[in-house]
């Protein structure tokens, strides 16, 4: 399975990384989504997956994360007209659940640190978030 790592670098101090987010695929199971989306996605074997994204503690509350998390959603949009996936999916730490709840992630039922979001709402929003 491919794994992608992005780092954004601190240009003013290239020794610094402020950033990184790495994208792959998993799978999984369609019957965690919510009615609505299993219907519509009933053959679904996998998704997109933000597998890592963090900041250094140096660049918190920065927007650096924002920023991090539109392109990787930027990233996987593209790839999901490539391979059509719809939904993309993060284990958020224990804490950052909120951080991608306000970008419009649910929860899965069983898994409060277990998020997902649809293509189909990424590309609607992905507008509204430059």
């Amino acid at each position: 399975m491919a794994v992608l790592s992005f780092v954004l670098e601190d240009k003013q101090c290239p020794e610094h990384i402020i950033g990184y987010y790495t994208l792959t695929m998993t799978p999984i199971d369609i019957q965690d989504l919510p009615p609505k989306l299993q219907k519509k996605h009933h053959s679904v074997t996998s998704g997109g997956l933000i597998a890592r994204l963090a900041v250094d503690h140096r660049y918190k509350g920065q927007g650096f994360g924002e920023w991090l998390l539109i392109d990787a959603l930027r990233k996987l949009l593209m790839a999901s007209e490539t391979v059509a996936f719809p939904v993309v999916i993060v284990d958020a730490k224990d804490g950052a659940e909120y951080f991608y709840e306000k970008y419009g992630f649910t929860a899965f039922k069983d898994a409060d640190n277990k998020l997902f979001i649809t293509i189909a709402d990424i590309r609607a929003s992905i507008g509204e978030l430059i």
